[in-house]
């Protein structure tokens, strides 16, 4: 019954402050070709001054297809590539520190720092990562072809070049069921204008083309793609957080200001908020959301938590239709 009263209430307050998405049909995928700036409005939940603007290049209005086939007003958010400051990855040395990792071989699996037990373990399950001199095989996707036969901690250049773009429902639209995000799945884009994915790869997923190669994090839980962006698979806010309930304590989040009470961390990709609790809630629903008053929206809204221990801590699912084709770079 309390799990019954619970959706109800919250699609009583969906219906109520958001109305409904357009009915037109596209049929080809495509945004208009004419855009509207957008303005700031009570009637939506994503404004332009939510963002830090250094960083956004242009904020409009398009219509676009859902991934429900349906069309709806959408924003088109562009932001320049690499808003915030980010390091470090790999380590020089097995002797160093460097960010994090995420191992799923059969030696010491799990979350954690890039140092000397994690590379020792890779070795031990016979990936070939640290040569004879003790340096660590590192692999910038920008410096050249790289050795078949070993495996590489992986590090990306930056291009401070490239402009992203978000399509974004002004009105969120309830899915018929939950989006279970997947690896490296868009789940949305935060305030700085960075994307928020999922859980970055594994090492020893057979899918890949070559095993073995282990993606470096930052302490805040961000790296660059190999097209050179900066994106996150955690939200920093809480990464401390995090970090004390795994047991590591190497290193820390000090690039970005760590969350005591709640803040607005940005917009998930079917148009619902994104937020970091000092304390996490007790009552979020299995998408880690909930809907209650916030600095921003005093009257209550829908939005999803960041979790101050799982790692990932960004949501898991997501209650609302996305974009089709939500997310582009040059």
């Amino acid at each position: 019954m309390f799990k019954f009263n619970y959706i109800f209430g919250f699609l009583t307050i969906i219906s109520l402050n958001f109305g409904s998405c357009s009915s037109d049909e596209s049929t080809d995928g495509s945004t208009d070709a004419e855009t509207e700036t957008a303005t700031d409005s009570g009637d939506y939940l994503i404004t332009e001054a939510a963002f830090n603007g250094t960083s956004l290049v242009s904020f409009e209005t398009v219509t676009a297809t859902l991934e429900d086939g349906s069309s709806a007003e959408c924003f088109q958010l562009t932001f320049s590539s690499n808003p915030v400051e980010s390091g470090p990855f790999c380590p020089e040395t097995i002797n160093d520190i460097g960010g994090l990792g995420v191992y799923d071989g059969d030696t010491n699996p799990g979350f954690q720092v890039m140092k000397a037990a994690l590379f020792n373990a890779m070795e031990a399950d016979g990936y070939d990562i640290v040569d004879d001199e003790g340096n660590i095989n590192t692999d910038d996707f920008a410096s050249g072809p790289v050795d078949g036969d070993l495996a590489y901690c992986l590090q990306a250049a930056p291009d401070n070049n490239l402009q992203l773009t978000f399509l974004i429902p002004t009105t969120p639209k309830l899915a018929s069921s939950n989006n279970d995000i997947d690896t490296i799945e868009l789940v949305g884009v935060s305030i700085d204008g960075a994307p928020i994915n999922g859980a970055p790869p594994s090492v020893a997923n057979p899918g890949r083309e070559k095993a073995g190669n282990i993606p470096s994090l930052d302490p805040c839980g961000g790296h660059h793609d190999p097209a050179g962006y900066y994106h996150w698979h955690f939200v920093a806010e809480s990464m401390n957080q995090v970090l004390e309930a795994n047991n590591i304590t190497d290193v820390s989040c000090t690039l970005v200001e760590q969350v005591v009470d709640t803040k607005l961390i940005g917009f998930a990709k079917d148009g619902f908020p994104i937020y970091a609790y000092g304390v996490e809630p007790d009552d979020l629903d299995d998408c880690g959301g909930r809907t209650a008053a916030t600095t921003e929206y005093p009257d209550g809204t829908y939005h999803y938590v960041a979790s101050n221990t799982d790692a990932p801590n960004v949501p898991k699912c997501l209650k609302g239709v996305a974009a089709s084709n939500n997310f582009s770079y040059q």
